[in-house]
C-alpha cells in the first residue's frame, strides 16, 4: 500500500520516469501495476556530432492511486506526457525544450526553453521557465551574457524577469580570473525585490577559491 504523499512536491519527468523510485521517497511504494513507454531518437553528423535529439514518455496504470503524488500525475491512470527536443545545427547555435504535456494534449504543466549562442570568446544564452502545476507556478526569463577577455579572465552579467509580476528579480556582473588551482571574483549584485516588497539591495562581494581547498567570501563590501 502507499503511505499517503498526495501533497508532496514531485514532478514527472525524464530524468526520473523509468526510475524504480520515481516518487522519491524511499520509505513508500508505488502500489499497483503501470507501464511506462517512451522513445528517443537521435541524428548525428559525418563527424558523430549529435544535431537533433528528441525524447517522449509516459505512465499507463491500471487503476488511479490517489496517494500518490497529485504534481507528478502518477496518481492517474494516464500521466503527463513529458518530453524533451534538443537541437544544435552547428558549434554556435543550441536549443533545448523539456515540457510537460496534460494527458488531455492540450493544457501545458511544464516548459523550459534554453537556448545559447556562442562566437568566438562572446556566449549569451536565455533560459525560460513556466510551471502551472506546481505550488509556486513559477515563469521567468533570464540571460546570462560572458565574454572571455583571455584563458584567464573574464566577465559575465546575468539577469532575470519575473514574468508573473512583470519585475526584475536581480542583476549580477561578474569579473573573474581563474587558473588551473585558483579563481578569483568580484561580484556586482542588485536584488530589486523579496518576499513580495520592493526592496532593492546592492552587494559587492569579493571570492576567492582555492583548489581543492574550497571557497571564500567576504561580507558585502558596500555595508
Amino acid at each position: 500500500k502507499t503511505k499517503d504523499i498526495r501533497d508532496n512536491d514531485r514532478r514527472l519527468d525524464l530524468a526520473n520516469i523509468y526510475s524504480l523510485n520515481r516518487i522519491g521517497d524511499d520509505d513508500n511504494v508505488e502500489e499497483g501495476a503501470s507501464l511506462t513507454y517512451g522513445f528517443e531518437y537521435i541524428k548525428s553528423n559525418k563527424s558523430n556530432r549529435e544535431i537533433l535529439e528528441a525524447n517522449l514518455a509516459n505512465v499507463l496504470r491500471v487503476d488511479e492511486n490517489e496517494n500518490l503524488p497529485n504534481q507528478s500525475s502518477l496518481d492517474d491512470k494516464t500521466s503527463d506526457i513529458v518530453g524533451s527536443l534538443t537541437y544544435s545545427p552547428n558549434e554556435i547555435l543550441k536549443f533545448n525544450y523539456d515540457f510537460s504535456l496534460d494527458n488531455n494534449l492540450n493544457d501545458t504543466n511544464y516548459q523550459l526553453i534554453n537556448s545559447e549562442f556562442k562566437v568566438n570568446n562572446f556566449i549569451t544564452s536565455f533560459e525560460y521557465l513556466n510551471e502551472n502545476k506546481t505550488k509556486s507556478g513559477s515563469t521567468y526569463i533570464t540571460n546570462k551574457t560572458s565574454y572571455d577577455l583571455d584563458e584567464s579572465n573574464n566577465l559575465i552579467f546575468e539577469v532575470r524577469e519575473n514574468k508573473k509580476t512583470g519585475l526584475t528579480e536581480f542583476y549580477n556582473l561578474i569579473y573573474q580570473y581563474k587558473n588551473d588551482c585558483l579563481k578569483a571574483a568580484i561580484e556586482y549584485n542588485k536584488d530589486y525585490y523579496d518576499d513580495g516588497e520592493l526592496k532593492p539591495q546592492e552587494n559587492i562581494f569579493f571570492k576567492l577559491t582555492i583548489i581543492p581547498f574550497g571557497e571564500t567570501s567576504t561580507t558585502n563590501l558596500l555595508r
